[in-house]
């Protein structure tokens, strides 16, 4: 392991990554678990009919919350996982090629769990 990417990185890498899992399950805490529409619930929507302009409105809200707090569950699992692998004396290494994954990648996306080669590869493999 490079000097760089030693126990000291590793415990600031560790504390970072439960500082930004800390955030993102408060803001999934401050969004709430319920869809809701400015404080309404689905159930009043549909036994009070709106208009169709206040209908498709709320329905947008509705997906755009519900969009939120889906991108906020899957980076809380990313983050989960990423201290998981700090656990296991496995974070920083590709989990598909098994080299060491890029110190500055790693700075960049703290939850990455494969080598720039190999992200590549399996962006450019989901593309075709």
């Amino acid at each position: 392991m490079a000097a760089k990417t030693g126990k000291r990185w590793q415990k600031q890498m560790q504390a970072r990554i439960e500082k930004e899992r800390e955030t993102a399950v408060s803001q999934l805490r401050d969004l709430g678990l319920s869809p809701e529409v400015n404080g309404v619930s689905a159930q009043w929507t549909a036994d009070h009919p709106r208009d169709e302009g206040d209908q498709a409105q709320a329905s947008e809200r509705a997906d755009l919350g519900f969009m939120t707090r889906e991108r906020l569950a899957e980076r809380i699992n990313r983050l989960t996982v990423a201290l998981e692998r700090i656990g296991e004396g496995t974070y920083g290494v590709c989990e598909m090629c098994g080299a060491q994954i890029e110190t500055p990648r790693l700075e960049a996306l703290p939850d990455a769990t494969r080598c720039l080669a190999c992200q590549e590869r399996s962006e450019r493999e989901r593309a075709a």
